[in-house]
């Protein structure tokens, strides 16, 4: 993944489906009103991009890739505008319904068990910061079209 210009936004939830599903909408409606309101230009596909996933919580930030940053300084203390290094991922493709992403991610988990990259659920860990990259609009396309890349940074 080459480095990119983003809009971001920082959150965390309790670890249910529900609960991140919610999460992520609201943080990404808030980022395109940020993105509304100064006139910017998307330049990429949003992400989620998680940083910690435990009984605890979960822990992400929400990233719009942008052209140009705002001309004025930011004035929202919950939003930042500040590049997504570069980084050399595993690319998997989630194919239909956000609420179906866990059955992906236990292949995912299989495939890594597989080639000896991972032994158990606590080597996620290794993975992160690991993002989900959104290829559709959920408002605009049917669930069963949705496209979600997920990367896993190599370890």
């Amino acid at each position: 993944m080459a480095a990119a210009l983003a809009v971001q936004l920082s959150n965390r939830c309790v670890p249910d489906p529900a609960s991140i599903s919610a999460a992520i909408r609201a943080g990404f409606e808030s980022l395109m009103n940020f993105v509304t309101r100064h006139g910017l230009s998307m330049n990429g596909h949003p992400r989620a991009i998680y940083t910690d996933y435990g009984a605890a919580g979960v822990s992400f930030t929400l990233a719009l890739p942008v052209a140009a940053g705002p001309s004025e300084p930011v004035d929202e203390p919950s939003i930042c505008v500040e590049t997504l290094g570069a980084a050399k991922a595993y690319r998997f493709t989630h194919h239909g319904p956000y609420e179906k992403l866990a059955l992906t991610y236990n292949q995912i988990a299989g495939f890594m068990k597989e080639q000896g990259w991972m032994q158990s659920e606590a080597d996620w860990a290794r993975y992160m910061p690991m993002w989900e990259e959104y290829q559709n609009d959920p408002d605009s396309t049917p669930a069963s079209e949705l496209v979600t890349h997920i990367y896993l940074p190599l370890a």
